[in-house]
């Protein structure tokens, strides 16, 4: 599970990437609380508001995963680099307390014709802390190389068949 998580078999660290999904799907949390606060494009905004409610979810998987990714990230960090790598899990799991939080906040009022400020203040902080943990996650693991695992053969080479000479 380490390895998947640190991505020895995709050869790269997965954990940047999912920061920065993380950040896609919680600006996609922002602009539709917005949407419903100024009623952009849209008569009836409780719509917004269930997409929002979903979207801060979906952002909050997506921090779990990411927090799960830093700390297999943390096992095999350099010890001048476990600052960073402990700022970056710290980060991750504030931004799953944040997003979580402001699902549950949402969750109240799924009914509302836009998100109370609190749940939308609280995604707000999320989203600026998922901004400063996907670059420090994108600097820490981006450049990251392995070595080949010991405990599996490169390639297992059969001898070659040869012709009968007469």
């Amino acid at each position: 599970m380490k390895e998947l998580f640190q991505g020895r078999r995709f050869g790269f660290a997965p954990r940047p990437a999912l920061a920065f999904i993380a950040v896609g799907i919680g600006i996609g949390v922002t602009l539709a609380d917005l949407m419903a606060w100024f009623a952009w494009g849209s008569t009836s905004t409780n719509g917004f508001v269930i997409v929002a409610y979903w979207l801060t979810i979906a952002t909050a998987v997506v921090c779990a995963i990411a927090m799960l990714a830093a700390i297999a990230e943390y096992v095999d960090t350099p010890a001048e680099e476990r600052g960073l790598a402990r700022l970056d899990l710290v980060a991750a799991l504030v931004a799953l307390i944040l997003y979580g939080g402001s699902a549950l906040i949402r969750s109240t009022d799924i009914a509302a014709a836009a998100a109370a400020p609190a749940p939308f203040l609280v995604a707000v902080a999320g989203l600026v802390v998922l901004l400063a943990d996907a670059s420090v996650s994108a600097n820490l693991y981006s450049e990251r190389e392995w070595e080949e695992p010991e405990d599996e053969p490169r390639e297992r080479r059969l001898p070659r068949r040869r012709a009968v000479t007469r």
